[in-house]
């Protein structure tokens, strides 16, 4: 019929790339050093976010390395797996428990900079941390690696429509009109 609505289903591959994207990336930010550690005395070292975790936790700085380790490796799975969450139900395959999948993204939204805490412990060793011929830390492949996962998790995020969750209706921009649809 011409001049009816017809709803068409909301594009969700935005957010679906974005975080297929970061959770591909979370390999090379798990694997490749985020740092690179020269001091006296010692041999130098490259060292992976898991690395620095343990390395924390052997000098007895347990808090920090529980903080690093929540932030560098706990948030960013939880993040990709909570936008997993959300996709499978938005596109019908989970049961939509409404209330819960928006707590669910107001959580990722909250989290999603914590993230980011890695990243700016790096640039902040690395600036502040010149012994000269005692030592020095410089950052590696790995903190660029997770600073995407970060960013991407982050967009990701943010590209998510609630209202593909349900009862709201569809985004504005899934109305067309019959004529223009075809």
């Amino acid at each position: 019929m011409k001049g009816t609505l017809r709803i068409r289903r909301p594009v969700r591959s935005k957010t679906a790339a974005l975080a297929l994207a970061a959770a591909v990336m979370l390999l090379p930010a798990n694997l490749l050093p985020v740092m690179h550690i020269a001091t006296a005395g010692r041999v130098p070292a490259d060292m992976t976010i898991f690395g620095g975790v343990k390395a924390l936790g052997e000098s007895g700085l347990w808090y920090l390395a529980a903080i690093v380790f929540t932030a560098s490796i706990v948030v960013p799975l939880v993040k990709i797996a909570g936008l997993a969450v959300l996709l499978l139900a938005a596109c019908g395959r989970l049961p939509r428990h409404r209330n819960r999948l928006a707590r669910l993204h107001s959580l990722l939204e909250t989290i999603g900079p914590w993230s980011m805490l890695d990243v700016f412990v790096v640039g902040f060793l690395s600036g502040a941390v010149r012994f000269g011929a005692f030592g020095s830390i410089e950052p590696r492949g790995g903190i660029i690696s997770f600073a995407v996962v970060v960013v991407l998790t982050l967009l990701a995020t943010q590209a998510f429509d609630r209202r593909w969750l349900g009862s709201d209706g569809p985004p504005s921009n899934a109305l067309v009109h019959e004529s223009q649809a075809t």
